[in-house]
């Protein structure tokens, strides 16, 4: 079994301006929300901490906030989250990861972790939203098992959707 890179912590307001830093990263921004402004997404993100907050008091879940093992080096963001995607309730995994920590297996590691917790909560599926223009994360969502099946369009961009059953 590969080493853990990564330690994973529930979102406190104590992560804001690790968030902010986050979601202010213009590489990480154009690929969330492409078409919006950087002050846009810098708000976005005391929002996206403070759901995150409540979904875990709701659901006893959600993101966390991830950081190196090795050197504490804040990494990003991923994990689980209710969702509306295409029509439908669902649960979604996400990972962010700040730009300068890219290529590095990162956001695979979050990704793995959030579907690892799928299972363990029983959870009957997964989906997983990339837009087509990113490889990268397509790749990831592959790794982990999602199959690919609809296209549809989310913040004016066409989105790939994976689905997948954690539990078999």
């Amino acid at each position: 079994m590969r080493r853990r890179m990564l330690r994973a912590e529930r979102p406190w307001q104590e992560h804001a301006a690790l968030y902010a830093c986050l979601f202010a990263d213009p590489a990480v921004a154009e690929r969330l929300w492409p078409h919006e402004r950087r002050s846009a997404a810098q708000a976005r993100a005391a929002e996206i901490l403070a759901g995150d907050i409540s979904h875990w008091q709701q659901r006893s879940y959600g993101p966390w906030v991830f950081f190196e093992s090795a050197t504490g080096m804040f990494v990003g963001r991923g994990g689980l989250h209710d969702a509306h995607v295409a029509g439908r309730d669902c649960v979604e995994l996400l990972y962010a990861v700040r730009s300068e920590a890219w290529g590095r297996g990162y956001a695979t590691e979050m990704a793995t972790l959030a579907v690892a917790e799928a299972r363990r909560r029983g959870l009957s599926e997964l989906v997983g939203v990339t837009a087509t223009s990113n490889p990268a994360s397509l790749r990831v969502l592959e790794k982990v098992g999602m199959r690919f099946g609809e296209i549809f369009e989310r913040a004016g961009l066409p989105h790939v959707l994976g689905r997948m059953r954690p539990i078999v």
